[in-house]
């Protein structure tokens, strides 16, 4: 029983060990909350916009590439597209992409950026650069400060349970969703028809002073109704426009449907979209990847569960099958009596009785030759003759090795160790 359970910590040992540094430490936690992506079918997705689209007969696509993909892709046309990303990303923009984006857009595409900006929607924390990030893909002329406070008033702040010092931004959670609205500022094309829209934050947002240098051509076309200020934006690359939401909760599947978000949808459609030109959704820069991604990979709960099984069922197929071997006895030492039993039992396994027989005799008349060869008694011809003349062996048992001679010859068995005997007196009396 101790084998077993000495197998069972190692293997243990060894998976955890294996767990820890090639699988545990790359993988992420699985977020709790849905993510502006257009196959999302909970509250932060855009399916249901991706949905309407598809209805109206409009040509959807989801970006699942870099943004340099798409002066490439074979079925996009090109000019005439909407793309809409949704700011912060999950995965940042490259500096290469974002060039290739900005020049695609002057080609005479349409960019819209959905930033969480003045709502803090639940999947935009942490959000460390909404501003910079609108800067870098827009090229709008528009920069956002938080607004200074008045002589002889002292700046809001948020209680310090709310920010976390070490990273500096906001973390608790709302118990109810923050409410926002956007109204139109005069006449335009994206707000006809337009009285309200409606935005939502299920963390506290900032106020941005959006402020925009007289060279900038950028005009706003909808104001925060809380604050005054301006909130959606449209600026221009060359042939292309730019279009900047400061909410990103707009267009999501929670608020669709609500107020007119709607109708700015489809004004935003109707403008920019020409005949088969496509609704493209940025879901590669909010995770949703084509290409392999290392992180998303072992981030999948599916791979760490179907991990744990292949682990349970070795350890039952070791502790159930398995057992670790005895410890080896050290060899005895080799001494001559081994050495000759073996290569007796050697020989004994590899040579016939027969072809024994026939061997010891042989080795009988080699020394009978050598020793007629020396003169000692007198010679015969016939190596029995020679034996009866020297009259040191007895006829009789000269008679009986002879006739274990014909024996031999004919191919009958004889009893090996007689055989053997009878030689060895026959050499002793000849010697």
């Amino acid at each position: 029983m101790k084998d077993r359970w000495i197998t069972l910590l190692l293997a243990v040992g060894a998976f955890v060990a294996f767990y820890r540094y090639f699988i545990g430490s790359v993988g992420v936690e699985p977020e709790e909350f849905s993510r502006p992506l257009s196959t999302e079918t909970r509250a932060n997705g855009y399916l249901a916009l991706r949905r309407w689209l598809e209805t109206e007969g409009i040509a959807v696509s989801d970006l699942r590439h870099r943004y340099d993909w798409l002066a490439r892709a074979p079925a996009l046309p090109g000019t005439g597209n909407l793309l809409v990303t949704t700011v912060p990303h999950r995965r940042m923009a490259r500096p290469s992409e974002v060039f290739a984006l900005q020049e695609w857009v002057g080609q005479g595409n349409t960019l819209l950026v959905l930033a969480g900006l003045f709502d803090t929607p639940e999947w935009g924390i942490p959000d460390t650069d909404t501003p910079g990030t609108i800067r870098r893909l827009s090229n709008i002329g528009v920069d956002f400060h938080e607004p200074e406070a008045e002589e002889g008033e002292e700046a809001e702040s948020e209680p310090e349970p709310d920010v976390d010092p070490q990273e500096g931004f906001v973390n608790r959670r709302l118990e109810e969703p923050k409410r926002h609205a956007l109204r139109p500022i005069g006449a335009h094309a994206l707000t006809a028809g337009v009285r309200e829209v409606r935005a939502q934050s299920e963390y506290p947002a900032g106020v941005f002073d959006p402020w925009s240098p007289g060279s900038e051509a950028t005009l706003a076309v909808m104001q925060d109704v809380e604050s005054g200020l301006g909130a959606l934006w449209v600026s221009w690359i060359d042939g292309g426009t730019v279009i900047v939401s400061g909410y990103g909760s707009i267009f999501t599947n929670k608020l669709l449907a609500e107020a007119d978000n709607a109708t700015l949808a489809a004004n935003l459609v109707a403008a920019h979209v020409r005949d088969g030109g496509h609704v493209i959704f940025d879901d590669m820069h909010q995770g949703a990847a084509s290409f392999y991604d290392a992180e998303a990979f072992f981030g999948d709960p599916r791979l760490h569960a179907s991990f744990w099984w292949i682990v349970a069922l070795w350890l039952v197929w070791v502790l159930g099958s398995t057992r670790l071997p005895p410890p080896a006895a050290r060899p005895a030492p080799v001494r001559e009596g081994a050495f000759i039993d073996a290569t007796g039992h050697l020989f004994a396994r590899i040579a016939g009785r027969r072809r024994a027989a026939e061997r010891m005799f042989a080795s009988f008349f080699g020394d009978l030759a050598r020793a007629r060869a020396r003169g000692e008694p007198p010679g015969q011809a016939h190596p029995w003759g020679w034996i009866r003349a020297g009259g040191a062996v007895p006829a009789a048992e000269v008679d009986r090795l002879e006739a274990l001679h014909r024996r031999v010859a004919a191919g009958r068995r004889v009893d090996l160790v007689d055989l053997h005997n009878r030689l060895q007196q026959i050499r002793k009396q000849l010697a």
